[in-house]
C-alpha cells in the first residue's frame, strides 16, 4: 500500500459509549478501524493472537482485518468510534462486523485500506502518543459531535478524525525525505482545499504557504495538476456543491458552504463545468 494512493476522507459510521458489566465479545473481523478508549475498568482484547490487558486511560487502535475479541473484566465504560479513513465511494452500504463474523472476501469493496501494509507506518493496538491527553479528548468531543446528528455536528466530528488521524501519523509515520524533495508544496493541497473551501482562497496565500513567488508555483502547480490552482479549485467547488445538493441543501447553503459569493455566482459557475445549472442538478441526479 502507498498512503498517497488513498485520500484521507474520515467518515463515521457510528459512535459512543459502551457502559457495561464484565463481558466477552466473541472473535469478529473488521471492514474499518476502530478507535477504542478504556475509560473505565480493565479490558483484555486479543488482535491477531496476541492479547493485550488494557487499564483506564488506555487508548487503542484496530485496524480493518484485524481478528479480534473484546473481554471486559470486570464493570467497564468505553468510548468508541467506528469509522473510514480513506475515502471510498460505497462507504455508506459498508457495516459494523458482529462477533461470528471473520470472511470479509464478499465485502471486498468496502474494506479500508489498512495502514499496516504501508511501509511508512507501524502504529502499534495501544497507543503511545506524544499527547495522550490531547488524543483521548479528540475521541470525546468527536463522539458528541457525531452524536448531535446535525449537519454541521457530523462535519465537526470528520474534521476532528482528521485531527486525530494527522496527530496519529505525525507520531508514527517514517521519515519520507525522497517524496518530500520530489513534491515540497504539493502534499499538503488536497487537505488545504478541503478545509479552507468555503473561505476566499488566493494563490499569493498558497505560494506564500509553499514558500514560493506565486508564478512559480503557479507554474509547477500546472505541471502537477494539469490546470491552474484556480480552475482546480473551481472543480473542488462544483464537486463539493453536487454532494451536498444529493444531501439535500439548498442553492443558497451550498453556495455559501462552497465559498461563492453568490447564488447566481454560483450557478454560472456550475453550468459552465457540468452543462447543467444546480437547480436541475438537483432535482433530477442521484436521488437518495
Amino acid at each position: 500500500m502507498k498512503i498517497d494512493d488513498h485520500v484521507l476522507a474520515p467518515y463515521i459510521r457510528i459512535a459512543g459509549y459502551a457502559a457495561r458489566p464484565p463481558f466477552f465479545l466473541g472473535e469478529r473481523n473488521l471492514l474499518d478501524y476502530i478507535i477504542f478508549f478504556a475509560q473505565e475498568g480493565l479490558f483484555e482484547i486479543e488482535v491477531n493472537g496476541r492479547l493485550h490487558k488494557l487499564k483506564e486511560g488506555d487508548l487503542c487502535f484496530l485496524q480493518p482485518g484485524d481478528i479480534h475479541t473484546i473481554k471486559g473484566l470486570t464493570p467497564t465504560n468505553n468510548p468508541y468510534i467506528h469509522l473510514d479513513f480513506f475515502y471510498n465511494p460505497n462507504r455508506e452500504s459498508s457495516f459494523v462486523t458482529y462477533p461470528g463474523q471473520l470472511d470479509m472476501t464478499p465485502y471486498s469493496a468496502y474494506m479500508q485500506p489498512r495502514l499496516h501494509d504501508c511501509d511508512a507506518f507501524r502504529i502499534p493496538f495501544l497507543l503511545e502518543t506524544a499527547h495522550p491527553g490531547k488524543m483521548r479528548e479528540l475521541v470525546i468531543r468527536m463522539i458528541d459531535c457525531w452524536q448531535q446528528q446535525t449537519y454541521l455536528g457530523v462535519m465537526e466530528a470528520h474534521q476532528l478524525a482528521y485531527e486525530w488521524i494527522m496527530a496519529l501519523f505525525k507520531q508514527y509515520m517514517r521519515p519520507q525525505p525522497s517524496m518530500l524533495a520530489q513534491q515540497p508544496f504539493l502534499n499538503w493541497i488536497e487537505s488545504y482545499f478541503a478545509f479552507h473551501i468555503s473561505e476566499p482562497i488566493n494563490v499569493s496565500d498558497m505560494a506564500k504557504k509553499a514558500g514560493l513567488s506565486p508564478s512559480r508555483f503557479t507554474v509547477l502547480f500546472k505541471q502537477h495538476f494539469s490546470t491552474t490552482p484556480y480552475q482546480y479549485l473551481l472543480k473542488k467547488r462544483i464537486e463539493y456543491a453536487q454532494e451536498l445538493l444529493r444531501e439535500g441543501l439548498s442553492l443558497q447553503k451550498t453556495s455559501e458552504y462552497c465559498g461563492f459569493t453568490d447564488v447566481h455566482h454560483f450557478s454560472k459557475t456550475f453550468r459552465a463545468i457540468t452543462g447543467m445549472n444546480p437547480g436541475y442538478y438537483k432535482k433530477n441526479l442521484d436521488p437518495r
